[in-house]
């Protein structure tokens, strides 16, 4: 359901692992039910995180920190 979505705002998925979308330079990560958005201008994923709310049942958490169990370091400085 999500990759159709997704594939209808024309993110495209990359070769290496199909659970990963991007479009320009807006990444999307999905696993099970759990998205990882990254970019570096907020306001992109801000957009974003609206129009998948209008389709979407979500709840919004906090920065990440850990994803899959990788350690997420995130630098706001740039």
């Amino acid at each position: 359901m999500i990759h159709c979505f997704l594939a209808d705002l024309r993110y495209t998925q990359i070769h290496i692992d199909n659970n990963v979308f991007k479009k320009k330079i807006l990444f999307v990560a999905v696993y099970v039910d759990n998205i990882f958005i990254c970019r570096s201008d907020k306001n992109k994923i801000l957009d974003f995180k609206i129009k998948l709310n209008d389709h979407f049942k979500m709840t919004n958490c906090r920065a990440c920190k850990h994803y899959l169990k990788m350690l997420i370091t995130q630098n706001r400085t740039l």
